[in-house]
């Protein structure tokens, strides 16, 4: 199973996630994040530690949400300012992704990032993966979670982190 160095910890405050909360919170790194009431768990937290870190940025989900896009687009603007690679597939998973999102991003980020859109009528496409690689390190975001508000943060939702390090059998499939 996956570990997290639980001593690191993540500061967020108001003016960081946009009306979320009025205080500041400390989130402590985790492997299974779940929303609901418990702010510590929520998973865009861990998904912009992440974004911070990483080299290159794979995101793979059924719907995209203005919402959710505005809540994640300050930190794919960052990396992307550090050279970062950043794709991102979605879908029309039951007409849920909203045009509004697909071109925020394109207004936003412009062609730094690479936006494609899944299309086939004939089936359904309802994947959830956030995908990080570092030199040192790659980390999965596996789960229910797509990119909206609740998704990310107070909706009921179950997502799982592992890495390469902690899995690799299970990471690289080997």
């Amino acid at each position: 199973m996956a570990q997290r160095n639980s001593a690191e910890k993540i500061t967020v405050t108001d003016r960081q996630m946009d009306r979320i909360q009025a205080e500041e919170l400390v989130i402590e790194f985790t492997d299974v994040m779940t929303g609901g009431r418990d702010q510590r768990r929520y998973l865009v937290y861990q998904l912009q530690e992440s974004l911070k870190r990483a080299d290159k940025v794979d995101i793979i989900v059924s719907f995209l949400m203005e919402s959710g896009v505005r809540m994640i687009l300050k930190d794919l603007r960052a990396a992307l300012d550090r050279g970062v690679q950043i794709r991102i597939l979605t879908g029309n998973y039951l007409g849920i992704t909203q045009p509004l999102a697909l071109y925020l991003i394109k207004k936003e980020l412009g062609n730094r990032v690479d936006l494609r859109f899944y299309s086939d009528k004939q089936r359904s496409f309802h994947p959830k993966s956030y995908i990080f690689h570092r030199k040192d390190l790659s980390e999965i975001y596996i789960g229910s979670s797509n990119v909206s508000r609740s998704a990310l943060t107070s909706g009921i939702e179950w997502n799982y982190r592992f890495t390469s390090e902690a899995d690799p059998k299970n990471f690289w499939g080997g």
